[in-house]
């Protein structure tokens, strides 16, 4: 239900102020309809729809800020914003899309014109070979380093490198050297491709942390 009516949450908030105009005009139109009602006119069913649609009109931005504080639409954030926001989407709700042998691309729901591209040949691989301890500490020691780039309505903005462990069974965002954590924007990141559902488990076996911030 959250999904579904984030984009109604958006609107709203995106028009706040011609609703709040329009729900004061409702709001007169009800008074003067109280007043003939009142002066004995049989109006009062008018009356009371005015005021349900002013209530209704005024009401509606207070409920989208309640329900998205402080929440842009993906179009109107800045770099920093959209980096930000990533970490606090749901990897299996709020994004979809499809990976082939060869590449793979996967996007926002609510805003398709965000998402993320990878190719698994040529100018995508970073590191053929890839040596880390923690990647290549695994039944099968072999590891790759692919870019998965970030892109809004196809303006490059970022890339993140997510290496592919244990025969391509999990792709683990590599951690500081020194205290072997995976920045929160880095795990959502590789959370948002991990369409197999091992990534927490490699980042355990691998001896890594998840930084909390």
């Amino acid at each position: 239900m959250k999904i579904k009516l984030t984009p109604i949450w958006l609107w709203i908030k995106q028009y706040q102020h011609p609703l709040r105009v329009l729900g004061g005009i409702f709001f007169g139109a009800a008074l003067i309809a109280a007043f003939f009602w009142i002066s004995g006119f049989d109006i009062e069913p008018i009356a009371f729809a005015l005021g349900m649609l002013s209530s209704l009109f005024l009401a509606s931005p207070s409920v989208a800020e309640y329900f998205l504080p402080e929440r842009k639409p993906v179009r109107d954030m800045t770099y920093e914003e959209i980096l930000n926001f990533i970490p606090k989407t749901e990897p299996s709700q709020d994004w979809h899309g499809i990976s082939r042998e060869w590449a793979s691309e996967r996007f926002l729901k609510e805003d398709p014109r965000l998402r993320f591209r990878a190719k698994f040949i040529d100018e995508g691989i970073q590191c053929e070979n890839f040596i880390e301890d923690w990647a290549n500490n695994h039944p099968d020691p072999r590891a790759t380093g692919y870019w998965y780039e970030l892109y809004y309505d196809g303006a490059f903005l970022d890339r993140f490198l997510l290496v592919s462990v244990d025969g391509g069974r999990a792709d683990i965002p590599p951690p500081k050297l020194q205290t072997k954590e995976i920045s929160l924007l880095n795990y959502h990141v590789a959370k948002i491709h991990d369409t197999s559902g091992t990534l927490d488990e490699y980042i355990k076996r691998s001896g890594l942390t998840i930084a909390k911030t």
